[in-house]
């Protein structure tokens, strides 16, 4: 990757420079973009570490300042000439938009990554959104994102099968899916990223590649060791027919990507219709749900935050600490000792 990225245009200062200041007048989104994600793997803290998502994420918001920005030939904010006054106007605007806090702060890093790189390039002396800040969110991350309780994720494990038949091949992928993601806790593109190979039937465990390139070996339970096999034993039969064109353990079961990898947009489909026959609200339709789910349950079985972190992949227990806080039961559990601690005799 490192090799393709200095045999590109962005290669030396001085073609940085042409190139970028060519892509900055015409507004040239995708020039952009690639400047952007190769500043990104060369010259950012995480450099190649940085996931594809990310990138696709901070691609995303430069398509959106752009639009902001106005046509090249007559930009209202024209590139090079930016203040920090034009970013709070556009995070204003995306306020207007009813985007979330979080949204609206991941599109501001996203633009604040290319100013970076604009001057990484010499276009731009500095970051003229160096000083802007995102807008705060009165609302904790707890309270806004949710989790499962364990009935109603058993009800979701039980809906694939009652779709589509018990021994339906869509039946046995999808409920894999859901298990990885509510009882492993992988994240959206370790989902996707997972190979047949790392799957250690033998051994119990699962090798995950997470965030920042960091691996990391999830144990098998009893009933996703069942789920897994189940899955494997249908994806060899699809494999013996021709049907899989791809070392992903979970494939695309459409006509469009027959055989092929499962793309994150497959696995949030796949989600978000047994959620909505579940009646889940919107906001409960991704993947991350899921994710919480399985940690939220793992801290009310364990009350181990180091626990939860070790399985889940974080880099400290702080990040963790989210799950206890989703937990309602803890509280409850909480309120209820404290009670019967007021009631004892004296």
């Amino acid at each position: 990757m490192t090799d393709l990225i200095l045999a590109s245009r962005w290669a030396n200062a001085a073609n940085r420079r042409r190139e970028g200041l060519r892509a900055a007048h015409s507004q040239d989104a995708e020039t952009l973009i690639d400047l952007l994600w190769t500043f990104m793997r060369l010259r950012s803290s995480r450099g190649a570490r940085v996931s594809p998502l990310t990138l696709e994420h901070y691609a995303e918001s430069v398509r959106r300042f752009l639009a902001f920005a106005g046509p090249p030939e007559s930009p209202t904010h024209a590139l090079n000439q930016l203040t920090a006054e034009d970013f709070e106007i556009w995070l204003l605007t995306l306020k207007a938009e009813r985007l979330s806090a979080a949204s609206v702060k991941r599109h501001l890093y996203g633009v604040r990554n290319l100013m970076k790189a604009l001057v990484w390039a010499g276009v731009l002396k500095i970051d003229p959104s160096a000083e802007v800040r995102p807008p705060s969110d009165a609302t904790p991350a707890h309270a806004k994102k949710q989790a499962l309780d364990v009935k109603k994720f058993r009800e979701l494990l039980a809906l694939p099968a009652q779709r589509h038949g018990e021994t339906d091949l869509r039946a046995y992928r999808d409920r894999l899916l859901l298990e990885l993601g509510g009882s492993a806790g992988l994240r959206a593109a370790e989902l996707i990223g997972l190979n047949v190979a790392d799957i250690e039937m033998t051994l119990g465990h699962i090798k995950v590649r997470g965030k920042g390139g960091k691996q990391r070996l999830v144990p098998l339970t009893a009933g996703l060791r069942d789920s897994l096999q189940a899955w494997l034993q249908t994806r060899k039969v699809l494999a013996a027919e021709g049907k899989v064109h791809t070392d992903a353990l979970l494939i695309s079961l459409t006509p469009r990507n027959l055989g092929g990898r499962l793309t994150t947009k497959g696995g949030r489909d796949i989600a978000a219709a047994y959620y909505k026959a579940l009646g889940l609200p919107p906001e409960l339709w991704g993947l991350h749900t899921l994710r919480r789910t399985a940690g939220t349950h793992l801290y009310r079985a364990t009350r181990d935050l180091h626990v939860v972190a070790d399985v889940l992949g974080h880099s400290s227990v702080t990040t963790s600490a989210i799950y206890a806080k989703m937990d309602s039961e803890v509280r409850r559990e909480a309120l209820e000792a404290m009670e019967r601690l007021r009631n004892q005799d004296d």
